[in-house]
């Protein structure tokens, strides 16, 4: 039992892409790699295999590519980035010579830009169907 199967949707705010591979394993073993945005799902995704499938080890990818064009405004989640800067206080005052991280790196850190609810609903709706 092998397969591949690739599956997209456009939205107004961008592509979803689902690809996924399997290979015969005797039990079911699936192996998620999702962006951080639609890791809620998961659970949700593992319990919709077990309810299709019985065994076989599949690596499961999700792919989100925005739209250039997308009018949204990005929301940045000011509780986490006080945690953040917090962290880096202690690191720094315990480690001498730390090194302090780009904006652009703290921008990528899981949760520091938010989405917002309508848009990550549907996407959400997307991603589990």
């Amino acid at each position: 039992m092998t397969a591949f199967a690739r599956q997209e949707a456009n939205t107004e705010g961008g592509t979803l892409t689902w690809e996924i591979r399997s290979v015969n394993h005797r039990y079911l073993e699936p192996n998620f790699r999702i962006p951080e945005q639609f890791r809620e799902a998961e659970g949700q995704l593992r319990e919709q295999l077990r309810k299709k499938l019985a065994r076989g080890k599949l690596d499961c990818s999700l792919k989100w590519q925005a739209n250039d064009h997308a009018n949204e405004d990005i929301a940045i989640n000011t509780n986490i980035l006080k945690q953040l800067n917090h962290a880096l206080s202690e690191i720094s005052s315990n480690i001498e010579h730390s090194a302090k991280p780009s904006s652009l790196e703290i921008l990528q850190w899981p949760g520091v830009i938010e989405h917002t609810e309508a848009d990550k609903g549907e996407l959400m709706k997307l991603c589990v169907s």
